[in-house]
């Protein structure tokens, strides 16, 4: 997998994972317009420059965009970092969301981030057994956004 920091040409592929509601289904719960999508785009770009963290397109070895991975610091607190991942249905059960949440611990660790977390829907089993493998910890559940949530965290300050 290759991960780069998502770029102007990359819309379409970015496009393709908020527009697909079983990609949105436990995020959202809905399809991002196009409108939306261009709006959210817009706003990562201008985040990943000059920013050491960001927003990533995740592509397989003959290039085609098949994810989407996070990692954001919190602006009150960049101690703690989101991380959060988005891939393709074509692309679920074949060990990809384990190997992004892997990379971004590493760059979590590189960037100096003590905490890192992510939002779940609680109903997403698969996302929330890739974590817990990765020795998060659910610290909270409950009413996130108008949407059912789960935060799960991991002390990257532990030796694991």
């Amino acid at each position: 997998m290759n991960f780069l920091k998502y770029a102007q040409p990359d819309f379409a592929d970015y496009y393709a994972l908020v527009s697909n509601i079983e990609v949105m289904q436990q995020i959202t719960e809905r399809a991002l317009s196009e409108h939306e999508a261009t709006a959210e785009f817009e706003s990562m770009l201008n985040y990943n420059q000059g920013n050491d963290c960001g927003y990533y397109r995740i592509s397989g070895e003959d290039g085609a965009g098949m994810a989407y991975a996070k990692l954001i610091p919190d602006e009150s607190d960049p101690s703690r970092a989101e991380m959060g991942y988005m891939i393709l249905p074509e692309y679920w059960g074949k060990g990809h969301g384990t190997s992004i949440a892997a990379r971004l611990i590493i760059q979590a660790q590189a960037a100096g981030i003590a905490v890192l977390y992510a939002v779940i829907d609680p109903s997403n089993a698969a996302s929330r057994r890739i974590l817990l493998r990765q020795n998060f910890v659910s610290t909270w559940v409950g009413d996130y956004h108008g949407l059912p949530g789960e935060i799960l965290e991991l002390n990257l300050q532990v030796k694991r």
